[in-house]
C-alpha cells in the first residue's frame, strides 16, 4: 500500500473530508474534551489512553466501498460503518469491552425490538458476512496495520481464522435483554456507558469542527458578579450574600423578590466551584432562561454558558443573526450558515462541551428517567452545582421526581444543590428538609433580621393594596388609562389570553407604541422581540403599558409603577408582585387584585383561588411587606397538597427509573417515552395560521411568509412562524405539498397574536 492510500477515503459527504482529517478531528476533540472534565491526573491519563484508541478505530469501517457509495448519494446501502470497524477489532485486536462497545455504539443505542434508532441483528450477522465478502481485498489485517502506523498507535495484532460474523457474545452485549446476563456485575456495564459516553461526545465535538474551541474552565471571582447600579458604579454584597460566600454545604434559600438571590447564588457557587466541575442553573420558562444566558456569560464568559431547553435551536439562530446584524461588514445574512451554527450549538448544548447549562427541569429529569442521552451526565453531573430557582412553580408530579432525582445525583455523582425561591410555603420547606436533608434545617438561609443590609430587603414595604371585590379588571379601565396618562408604567396581569387580547383592544391608549402584550398566544419570533422589549436594558424604551398573562410571572427582570392583577394562587401573586416597584425606589406603588376572573381557570385549584383571595382580603388598603405575604402564603397552603397532589408527588418521589436507575443498569439503552412526555403536550398541536403563507406589505415593510423563507432556505425562521394552540380551537388541515398543520379559521396579528377570524373572545387558557 502506498503512503497516500488512506486519501481515496472520505469520512463526510462534503468530498473534502478524509477519514484521516476527520479521525484526527476527533483525536483533538477527546484530548481537549479530557482537559475540561473533572477528572484526577491519573483518571485523565487513563482514560486518554483508551480514548485514543477508540478515536482511531471507531470510523475505520468507513473505507469498505459500500460506506464511499453512500457519501456519493447511493440511497441503498444497508451498511453500518461502525460494525465494520467493530468487525476489525474483534477479528485482529485485544481490545478491552468497554472499548469494543463504545465504538460499535457511537453512533445508535443497543438492540431493542420496540426501539427507535438502534443496532439491528442483520448489520452484525449476515450483512456483515455480505460486506465482507464484496471488499475481502479490502477488510484485511494489512489494512488495519497501514491505519495504526499511519495514526501512531502500536498495538499488537491477533493471527487466527477470520470470522465473518460478530461474536455470539459481543451480539448478546449490543441486545437489552441479554447485556445484564453476559456482563452480571454494574460496575462493568457503568465502565461500558462511561467510554461510549467520551467516544459520542469526542466524535460529535470532532464532526462539529470544535476540537479546539472546547471550553476551558474559568474560576469566578466576588468581582465577577459584584451588585451593581444604574451607573455601574460596584455596591457592596447583603450579609446573606457574604455569608453565603464561605458555605460549602447544600442550600435552600429563601429571600424576596429583588433582594438579589442570583447574586447569592453565585456567592455560593464561589465558595463551592471546584476545577472543571459543571454548573446547571434550572429556571421553569424559556423566556428567562435566555435572559438567564446573557446575564451569566457576564459572569463566566460567552462561550462557557449555553441554554438548554425545548426552543434551543431559536435561541441561538436569534442570537447568531443579531451578531451578523450588527456586523457592519457584511451587506447581507448568510443564513444557511447562521442555521448551521445554530444546529451546532443546539446539538453541542446537550453534550459534554458547556461547562455552564441554562436549563429546564425537564432536560434534567430526562437524565435520571435515562432518557436519550443520559450516559453523558456520568461526567456532566460529576461534582456538579446545580442551582433550582423557583422550584415552587412545578407541580407536584414534577416536585416528587425533582427530588428523587436530587436524592440520585447527590449519591450517584457528588453533586450539591442550591434551592432559592421567594416563595417557599412551610410543607413544602418541610418537604424538601426531610426527603433530601434528613431533617437538617442548617440548610435553610434566610436574610437575618438582625443585620442592617438584610434588614433592609426584610422591612421593605413596595407595595399597598386594594382589593376589588367582585370586581373584573375591564372595570378599571378608565383608571388605567388615569394612570398612563400621568406617566406612570402600569402592568396588567389576567389568567387568559383572550382576555388579555381584549383588554388590549378595549384600552385606548393614544401611543399604540408603548403597549405590548405578551401571552402564549404569540408565534416564537414575535414572542422573542416582546421579551427582548420589555426586558431592555434601556428603561425609557421598554412598553408603558404590558398587558400579560402568567407568563410574565418568573424570572423576567421588569419594573412596572402600579399593577392591576386578576386573582390567582398566592405563590403566583407574590411572583405577580415582584414585577412591581422592584427594588423598592418607587415609594408604595399600588397594586389592584380583582376577585372576579374573565373566563375559566381549570390549571388553578379552585380551593387555593378563594382561600388566596380571602386572607388577602384581610391586607385589603395595607402596605404589604413580605413576611405578610409569606404568612398569607403558608396560611393559603396550611394543609399542603390536596389527596389528588399527594398521590402525584408520592408517584414522581417513587418513580421506579429513578429509584432502581444504578441497579437496572444497560449500557447504551434509554427509554423511548421520555421525550413525548415533556417535549410534546398531547392537548395542544402546532399549526401555521394561512395569513402567514405569504408575504404581506404593511405600506412601509415587507414581512416574509412561511413559503419565502423556505423558498431562501431559511427554514428555522419560517418554523418560528407556527403556533401552539389547543387541539379544539382550530379544524386545521394538513397541507400534504408543504406537508405541515395550516389553521385556516385562525389568523394571526403581531400584536396581539393568534384569534379566530371572527373573534368572539372566547376564553382560552394558557
Amino acid at each position: 500500500m502506498e503512503n497516500n492510500f488512506f486519501d481515496q477515503f472520505f469520512a463526510k459527504s462534503d468530498g473534502i473530508t478524509t477519514l484521516e482529517m476527520h479521525t484526527q478531528h476527533v483525536i483533538t476533540a477527546g484530548k481537549n474534551l479530557l482537559k475540561s472534565l473533572p477528572f484526577t491526573p491519573e483518571k485523565r491519563t487513563y482514560w486518554a489512553e483508551k480514548l485514543y484508541r477508540c478515536a482511531v478505530l471507531h470510523d475505520l469501517g468507513k473505507i469498505h466501498s459500500e460506506f464511499q457509495r453512500r457519501l456519493n448519494g447511493a440511497k441503498d446501502v444497508t451498511i453500518r460503518h461502525e460494525i465494520i470497524s467493530l468487525w476489525f477489532c474483534e477479528n485482529f485486536l485485544d481490545l478491552s469491552e468497554d472499548e469494543l462497545f463504545a465504538i460499535a455504539t457511537h453512533h445508535k443505542g443497543i438492540m431493542r425490538t420496540d426501539a427507535f434508532k438502534r443496532l439491528e441483528m442483520d448489520a452484525l450477522k449476515a450483512h456483515m458476512e455480505e460486506h465482507l465478502n464484496s471488499n475481502i481485498n479490502l477488510l484485511t489485517k494489512e489494512t488495519l496495520e497501514k491505519w495504526l502506523n499511519l495514526m501512531n498507535l502500536h498495538l499488537p495484532l491477533k493471527t487466527q481464522e477470520i470470522q465473518p460474523e460478530i461474536s455470539k457474545q459481543r451480539i448478546k452485549i449490543l441486545h437489552y435483554s441479554h447485556q445484564s446476563k453476559i456482563i452480571d456485575n454494574n460496575k462493568e456495564r457503568k465502565e461500558l456507558s462511561l467510554m461510549r459516553a467520551l467516544m459520542i461526545a469526542s466524535d460529535h465535538i470532532g464532526s462539529a469542527r470544535m476540537e479546539n474551541e472546547v471550553p476551558t474552565y474559568k474560576k469566578i471571582d466576588l468581582k465577577d458578579f459584584q451588585p451593581k447600579d444604574k451607573n455601574k458604579n460596584l455596591l457592596s454584597f447583603r450579609k446573606f450574600q457574604e455569608n453565603l460566600q464561605t458555605i460549602t454545604f447544600d442550600v435552600i434559600l429563601h429571600a424576596p423578590t429583588g433582594s438579589g438571590k442570583t447574586e447569592a447564588a453565585l456567592s455560593w457557587v464561589y465558595a463551592n466551584q471546584v476545577e472543571n466541575a459543571r454548573l446547571f442553573y434550572l429556571l421553569p420558562y424559556t423566556a428567562s432562561i435566555n435572559a438567564m444566558v446573557s446575564r451569566l456569560q457576564k459572569v463566566f464568559g460567552e462561550e462557557r454558558v449555553t441554554a438548554l431547553h425545548s426552543k434551543t435551536l431559536d435561541f441561538f439562530y436569534n442570537q447568531l443573526a443579531d451578531e451578523e446584524s450588527n456586523d457592519e461588514k457584511k451587506e447581507e445574512k448568510d443564513y444557511a450558515k447562521i442555521q448551521q451554527e445554530a444546529k451546532s450549538k443546539k446539538f453541542l448544548s446537550a453534550e459534554l462541551f458547556y461547562p455552564v447549562k441554562v436549563a429546564t427541569l425537564h432536560q434534567v429529569l430526562k437524565t435520571s428517567l435515562k432518557g436519550k442521552g443520559w450516559e453523558l451526565a456520568l461526567y456532566d453531573y460529576r461534582n456538579a452545582l446545580f442551582i433550582i430557582d423557583e422550584f415552587h412553580t412545578y407541580n407536584a408530579l414534577l416536585t416528587g421526581m425533582l427530588l428523587a432525582s436530587i436524592k440520585l445525583f447527590r449519591n450517584l455523582f457528588n453533586a450539591k444543590f442550591f434551592f432559592m425561591s421567594a416563595t417557599i410555603p412551610d410543607f413544602m420547606l418541610n418537604i424538601i428538609l426531610n426527603e433530601v436533608f434528613d431533617g437538617n434545617e442548617k440548610k435553610i438561609i434566610r436574610p437575618n433580621i438582625e443585620e442592617a443590609s438584610d434588614k433592609e430587603i426584610l422591612d421593605r414595604k413596595r407595595h399597598i393594596l386594594y382589593c376589588k371585590e367582585e370586581k373584573y379588571v375591564s372595570d378599571e379601565i378608565t383608571l388605567i388609562q388615569d394612570f398612563l396618562t400621568k406617566g406612570k408604567s402600569v402592568l396588567v396581569i389576567v389568567n387568559n389570553v383572550k382576555t388579555a387580547q381584549k383588554l388590549y383592544e378595549e384600552i385606548d391608549f393614544t401611543d399604540k407604541e408603548k403597549v405590548k402584550l405578551l401571552h402564549s398566544g404569540f408565534h416564537k419570533k414575535d414572542r422573542t422581540q416582546i421579551e427582548e422589549s420589555i426586558t431592555n436594558e434601556d428603561y425609557t424604551r421598554r412598553p408603558q403599558l404590558l398587558i400579560a398573562t402568567q407568563a410574565v410571572e418568573v424570572s423576567l427582570d421588569i419594573d412596572y409603577d402600579v399593577a392591576f392583577i386578576e386573582n390567582a394562587p398566592i405563590d403566583a401573586l407574590i411572583q405577580r408582585l415582584g414585577r412591581v416597584n422592584r427594588a423598592g425606589k418607587k415609594g408604595l406603588a399600588p397594586i389592584y387584585l380583582f376577585e372576579n376572573i374573565i373566563g375559566n381557570t381549570p390549571f388553578y385549584d379552585n380551593e387555593v383561588l378563594k382561600n388566596t383571595w380571602n386572607y388577602l382580603q384581610t391586607l385589603d388598603n395595607q402596605e404589604l411587606s413580605e413576611q405578610d405575604l409569606v404568612k398569607v402564603c403558608n396560611q393559603v397552603y396550611e394543609k399542603g397538597y390536596n389527596e389528588n397532589q399527594q398521590k402525584d408527588f408520592e408517584q414522581g418521589l417513587k418513580n421506579t427509573t429513578i429509584q432502581d436507575f444504578e441497579t437496572d443498569w444497560i449500557a447504551g439503552d434509554w427509554n423511548n417515552w421520555i421525550e413525548d412526555i415533556f417535549e410534546k403536550n398531547n392537548q395542544k398541536i402546532d399549526v401555521l395560521c394561512s395569513n402567514l403563507l405569504f408575504d404581506k406589505w404593511d405600506g412601509k415593510d415587507n414581512t416574509l411568509g412561511y413559503d419565502s423563507l423556505i423558498k431562501q432556505k431559511r427554514y428555522i425562521e419560517a418554523n418560528q412562524l407556527f403556533v401552539s394552540v389547543y387541539f379544539y380551537e382550530t379544524n386545521s388541515k394538513k397541507d400534504e405539498n408543504r406537508e405541515i398543520l395550516i389553521s385556516y379559521d385562525l389568523e394571526y396579528d403581531s400584536k396581539i397574536g393568534y384569534k379566530k377570524k371572527v373573534d368572539t373572545f372566547e376564553n382560552v387558557s394558557l
